[in-house]
């Protein structure tokens, strides 16, 4: 019964997982929009004299940043748009806005 559970479970797992085409990423400043940066071209941005984004090949990073802990530095790259970064002493968060690469297709279609 155990197995044939766990089974299930990857199952779904394997057939409900979507691919994103990141485009480009949102940054917020204090809950307002900030800037709007297309993450198909590598560049460097300064974000409101806190820190310094990064976006190289379809990733985006915290490169720099003043807060204390540096936990938005720490958490690397990233390149898709489930995971955002968020630098709370700054009240900063990152979000890539992308498009899902099967939008004609379901779980069951798949």
């Amino acid at each position: 019964m155990i197995l044939f559970a766990l089974l299930v479970g990857i199952i779904l797992v394997m057939f409900t997982r979507v691919s994103y085409i990141a485009t480009e990423a949102d940054i917020y400043v204090d809950g307002k929009a900030y800037m709007k940066i297309d993450i198909s071209k590598d560049a460097t941005y300064n974000v409101a004299d806190h820190m310094v984004v990064e976006v190289f090949n379809g990733k985006i990073r915290v490169k720099e940043s003043d807060c204390p802990e540096k936990l938005c530095v720490k958490q690397g790259w990233v390149s898709s748009p489930e995971i955002p970064i968020v630098c709370l002493p700054n009240k900063i968060i990152i979000k890539i806005v992308g498009t899902t690469s099967d939008e004609e297709m379901d779980a069951i279609t798949r």
